[in-house]
């Protein structure tokens, strides 16, 4: 714990790493006054939940058209005298083969996968049809564009800052005795190499996933300071008002489980401090592996951009299997952000798969980093 402490303190002492930190609250900032007029649709739609309640069921249709309305109003009317469970309607099967007989028809592997994919899919979509999820209001109109900005927008941004900075971390805590010419005289200590080492991807990995909680805590605050939850915190996420469109193909969205606004905002808050741990633990690794700190983030640069070069390219080539392979590296991961917890297309292969990835990254890196720590010590310092 003394070892734990003592590197904290080392890593959280370096001024640099806070006036990154600023930086990227400066820039979310921007982000978030880039949507008044957003904002002004989702204020009315929050307060109409709260005037009329979230299910927009036979008493909200009645208490909506007896009161006088605003255009906003008058589209949120619409939509709920029509019925709009969207569940019963969609056809999850087109949207399967979709996928099977266009990009997939010539990977009888990759149908199959699609195949069982959907079919645990088709048990949520019944599921959420009878539950009449559908039929929640959640923001009316503007639900759709305010959650991709949130999740696709301003959490990626989040992400990949806490990424950065537990990446910054770690490269920063194992090349320290280098820079400082003390490697002989700390590695012949009793603490030892190997330990030592492992100490610091540790930190670096807790230092990675609290620094990205601190960034979701500040710019979350500004964020709900702006915009008004008060009546949507309750409503379903799988609001018929929200949907993805991956590959020019509309679809509900269907979550792998009954996710509320707020229960969704945690879960992707709780997921993204693991992926920032995760990639903390790869650069780690990398860092083990290559003592110059400097190569080190240059080779970490290439494997992070290089696998979503080679992911494409497999694509591009057919290679199915190879391509939901690489699905599971980070970088395919955050690129999925705004669709978290949902059945992603062409881009996930099974159920949860963002969190099923994160945590293989997890063991992997932390796996490795060991191997490659214990390997280290058995060399000589020089």
């Amino acid at each position: 714990m003394r070892l734990l402490c003592y590197e904290g303190r080392k890593l959280l002492g370096l001024p640099v790493l806070w006036g990154f930190l600023v930086l990227c609250l400066a820039f979310n900032g921007l982000l978030l006054y880039q949507q008044e007029d957003l904002r002004g649709w989702f204020h009315q739609g929050s307060a109409l939940a709260q005037s009329l309640g979230q299910r927009m069921d036979a008493d909200f249709v009645q208490a909506l058209a007896q009161r006088p309305r605003s255009a906003y109003d008058d589209a949120v009317l619409e939509t709920a005298r029509q019925g709009g469970n969207v569940f019963e309607t969609f056809r999850l099967e087109r949207l399967c083969g979709y996928y099977q007989n266009g990009v997939l028809q010539h990977s009888p592997w990759a149908q199959e996968k699609m195949e069982e994919k959907y079919a645990q899919l088709a048990l949520r979509q019944a599921h959420l049809a009878e539950t009449q999820a559908a039929l929640d209001l959640y923001a009316g109109p503007a639900t759709q564009a305010a959650h991709q900005f949130l999740y696709g927008t301003l959490f990626r941004a989040l992400t990949a800052e806490g990424a950065i900075l537990g990446m910054l971390g770690s490269l920063f805590l194992l090349g320290y005795e280098g820079m400082h010419r003390t490697t002989l005289t700390v590695y012949s200590s009793r603490t030892g190499r190997r330990r030592l080492v492992l100490v610091k991807l540790a930190v670096g990995a807790l230092v990675a996933a609290g620094l990205f909680l601190l960034l979701c805590a500040v710019t979350l605050a500004a964020y709900f300071a702006l915009w008004d939850y008060r009546g949507v915190w309750g409503a379903s996420v799988s609001s018929q008002f929200n949907y993805i469109t991956e590959m020019l193909v509309q679809r509900p969205f269907l979550s792998w489980a009954d996710f509320t606004v707020g229960g969704y905002l945690v879960a992707v808050v709780a997921l993204g401090a693991l992926f920032c741990g995760a990639c903390a633990l790869l650069a780690g690794l990398v860092g083990i592996l290559t003592p110059n700190v400097y190569y080190a983030a240059l080779l970490l640069l290439l494997l992070l951009l290089g696998g979503t070069y080679l992911q494409t390219a497999a694509a591009q080539g057919e290679a199915w299997q190879a391509y939901f392979l690489l699905s599971f590296q980070p970088t395919a991961t955050w690129l999925n952000l705004s669709g978290w917890f949902t059945e992603l297309g062409l881009s996930a292969l099974t159920p949860w798969q963002e969190t099923k990835a994160t945590l293989l990254c997890l063991s992997l890196f932390a796996g490795g980093g060991s191997l490659a720590a214990w390997a280290v010590s058995r060399k000589d310092v020089r």
